[in-house]
């Protein structure tokens, strides 16, 4: 879509430029009948206004999008607040954006760039399933944290994130290291441009080869929230197929799982094992303490925004996968 200009708000008015950047200013050396014809054109045009031409060099050198695609997960918005804190000093200055899990973050950020004039985009748990066109389209530096990126053939998109499908193995593989074989599976199941979906994934692929196929009926499709996880608990548990330990795609999916089996009267981990994904901080003061697999959010911080001020001066983009780590907690109990 063609982006309109302050040039085409001036020859649709019948104006000079210089006009147009007055009536915007709101400068009162622009006649009513001038300003009430520029400021028709701008609503009839759609004219996105950037900042004031004051403030237009300092944007340009310096504003930096951070798009975090889902306003309920816990371990993002710990994470953007972690990349605020690794960019202080760095002369960016950012600017959030928080968008609902199905909203489109590549729109949002041509319209942050639209208004602000950005150097480049932060993008954090962006699903890139059929994105590969509109990628193509923002030409801005791109850093996709908590997202494997590396199978995108494009030269201004970077990423940093865990092997999240190793680490679903991981997490299955413990499990299955404590004698169990009925294992439950909590999150959603997506292509392999979902990092998410990838946990399960993985998970699904340990225990096959481990000669312990998945069995579909005991898994149950939630999402970020605590209600969603205590639901799809009871579903599981209301299904009649026993479990006796339960993988959640992340720690809040966990957490309402384990409330929801503390009310169905079984205890964790006496009848069921469980263990979550992401290592917030609120696992280790749930009762018992959550067996999880944690992410190095920090370092996820600190190299997103490395990688985005690389690419603004010239360095070429780079996908990099840090290590995760099992932590046992005291939700696991071998049989």
């Amino acid at each position: 879509m063609r982006v309109v200009t302050i040039k085409d708000v001036a020859k649709a008015a019948g104006v000079s430029i210089s006009t147009v950047s007055r009536v915007l200013n709101d400068r009162r050396d622009v006649d009513a009948g001038t300003r009430a014809r520029v400021w028709a054109m701008i609503r009839q045009l759609n004219y996105v206004r950037n900042q004031s031409a004051s403030n237009l060099k300092q944007q340009s050198t310096s504003a930096i999008g951070v798009i975090l695609l889902g306003r309920r997960n816990s371990f993002l918005t710990a994470l953007a607040e972690e990349i605020m804190e690794a960019g202080r000093g760095s002369g960016f200055v950012f600017v959030m954006d928080i968008l609902d899990e199905k909203a489109n973050p590549i729109l949002a950020a041509r319209r942050l760039f639209l208004e602000r004039r950005l150097q480049g985009v932060i993008f954090l748990g962006a699903n890139l399933e059929g994105m590969d066109g509109q990628l193509a389209t923002l030409e801005l530096p791109q850093v996709y944290a908590t997202v494997q990126a590396g199978h995108l053939p494009y030269a201004h998109i970077a990423s940093v994130s865990i092997d999240n499908y190793r680490a679903g193995r991981m997490a299955a593989r413990r499990l299955m290291d404590l004698g169990h074989r009925d294992i439950a599976l909590m999150g959603y199941f997506a292509k392999a441009d979902d990092s998410t979906g990838q946990r399960l994934h993985g998970a699904v692929d340990e225990m096959r080869e481990a000669g312990h196929p998945h069995d579909p009926a005991l898994f149950a499709e939630v999402n970020f929230t605590l209600p969603s996880a205590y639901a799809g608990a009871i579903s599981l548990l209301d299904s009649g197929k026993p479990f006796t330990a339960l993988f959640a795609c992340s720690d809040i999916i966990a957490i309402g799982a384990i409330k929801a089996l503390h009310d169905r009267g079984l205890s964790v981990p006496g009848d069921v094992s469980v263990i979550g994904f992401d290592g917030l901080e609120s696992g280790r003061y749930t009762i018992p303490e959550l067996a999880t697999i944690r992410q190095p959010s920090l370092e996820i911080a600190r190299t997103a925004v490395r990688l985005l001020r690389g690419m603004i001066e010239g360095a070429p983009a780079e996908h990099v996968l840090l290590d995760c780590e099992l932590v046992e907690g005291q939700s696991l109990r071998a049989l």
